[in-house]
């Protein structure tokens, strides 16, 4: 492997990994307006990722809510010495209060199993595609979630596009030290030319982003990479992408 390469995956592990070395450069931004309202597009065309995914526990802390307007009071005034006026009405209070307690807990019980069980099934699919010929397999809106998974793990936060409005955008990430980044993912046999690379950073330039990430199962030409050279970009190749998962 060539000292060039070896240099430039170092530095992409550099930008990839946490916990990093502080920079002065590595301080918290706000999400640049023309991303937020992206974002705005993203959420009201419903696009969802692993990170965005919310379980359905509205209807949950609806019930945990109600019990504590119903049960608090009722509490209260049982400490203060009242108590219902007859016996089937205070077995009736008992009776909901054991059956709305109990419906809580198994209800927060089976969504953390289910979310736990959510968690270990993508990892199991990602820890499946560890070869080249695996990820080109996988359909392009795979190959989004895949990379997903695949920033999850170095720390990043991740924000899907909807493949019908992404302006060029696949991916939104966030990275621990509150940078905005964004991402194209090419799932290509071939070679990424220039043309490619100047496009993502026209578009990190137009959205404001602090850094742009080009990932591809394919190669990248040299004229791509001289271009992209001094700008905040990171070209991510087949070759890197097997390597970043060793």
């Amino acid at each position: 492997m060539s000292e060039t390469l070896v240099a430039a995956q170092d530095q992409l592990l550099y930008t990839l990994s946490w916990p990093r070395p502080a920079r002065s450069s590595d301080q918290a931004k706000p999400l640049p307006e023309t991303l937020a309202a992206l974002e705005r597009e993203r959420l009201a065309a419903g696009a969802i990722t692993r990170s965005d995914a919310k379980p359905p526990f509205g209807w949950l802390i609806a019930a945990f809510l109600l019990w504590l307007v119903f049960y608090v009071p009722l509490a209260y005034l049982w400490i203060a010495g009242w108590r219902p006026p007859s016996a089937w009405l205070r077995q009736f209070l008992l009776a909901l209060f054991g059956v709305h307690s109990t419906a809580l807990l198994l209800g927060w019980g089976i969504l953390w199993l289910g979310q736990a069980w959510t968690r270990r099934s993508q990892w199991r699919r990602f820890a499946a595609s560890r070869s080249l010929e695996h990820l080109l397999t996988l359909s392009p809106s795979e190959f989004e979630r895949w990379t997903a998974t695949l920033l999850e793990g170095y720390g990043y936060q991740v924000r899907n596009m909807p493949d019908t409005s992404d302006h060029g955008i696949d991916l939104i990430v966030t990275s621990p030290a509150g940078e905005i980044g964004v991402v194209q993912c090419k799932r290509y046999r071939g070679t990424v030319g220039e043309p490619v690379v100047r496009d993502l950073y026209g578009t990190v330039v137009h959205v404001g982003a602090v850094r742009g990430f080009l990932v591809t199962t394919g190669a990248i030409s040299r004229s791509a990479r001289a271009w992209a050279g001094g700008k905040p970009l990171e070209l991510i190749d087949g070759e890197t992408l097997i390597q970043l998962l060793k």
